[in-house]
């Protein structure tokens, strides 16, 4: 049975991973895929991976953008919980979300809302990861995002999707992001991925030393 799961958005955000730390992973019984880019298809491929290896816990990683300033670029961050922004009605500043509306993403058990809580309160966080159908495109959208969910730290495009494949499952999920960018920097030249995603091998392995 594999021990941990990892999952990687993008081949890209994958490139960034040491081989040593690669051969860490596999040492711990672990393995790491590629769950897709965006939270359609990232929900769907680990729903088929997390039927596939049966782990016993599920670690997300990649790049995400900070959309609070105290975060510095080339860090990385463990969340608590994502919350997801975009499902609802309308758009901008006329966005209102299901919660807001009444509805539960997920009426049954588990029940899933606007936002999940991913069970660690060992997280050196102040806020949640707010999951997006696309990237801020310029500080106009990051603030209508921090109009919405004020508390929110950072934004990416898979947590919630993940997290909700694996509520389904019953299968525990730590989401570890290399800050890569300013949340509405675009110029790619301003990126600090390498740096993000080192910063991320070395969390991760704090927790496989502890």
């Amino acid at each position: 049975m594999v021990s941990t799961l990892f999952l990687v958005p993008t081949e890209f955000e994958l490139g960034f991973l040491s081989s040593a730390f690669i051969q860490r992973i596999k040492n711990t019984h672990g393995e790491i895929r590629i769950c897709g880019f965006g939270p359609i298809v990232s929900a769907i491929r680990t729903t088929q991976l997390l039927a596939e290896h049966l782990p016993k816990q599920v670690l997300l990683t990649g790049i995400a953008g900070a959309l609070d300033s105290r975060i510095p670029v080339g860090s990385s961050v463990e969340f608590d919980r994502t919350i997801c922004f975009g499902i609802g009605a309308g758009t901008g500043a006329d966005f209102i979300s299901a919660s807001e509306m009444g509805w539960s993403q997920w009426p049954g058990a588990p029940q899933i809302s606007d936002s999940i809580y991913l069970g660690n309160d060992n997280v050196a966080v102040s806020g949640p990861l707010l999951t997006c159908c696309s990237a801020s495109a310029n500080e106009h959208d990051v603030r209508l995002r921090l109009k919405k969910y004020p508390s929110a730290v950072a934004e990416d495009m898979e947590g919630f999707s993940v997290a909700a494949a694996c509520r389904f499952a019953g299968i525990p999920l730590r989401i570890v992001r290399g800050i890569s960018n300013r949340a509405g920097d675009r110029n790619q030249e301003n990126w600090l991925v390498r740096d993000a995603m080192l910063a991320v091998e070395k969390s991760i392995l704090k927790v496989f030393d502890s």
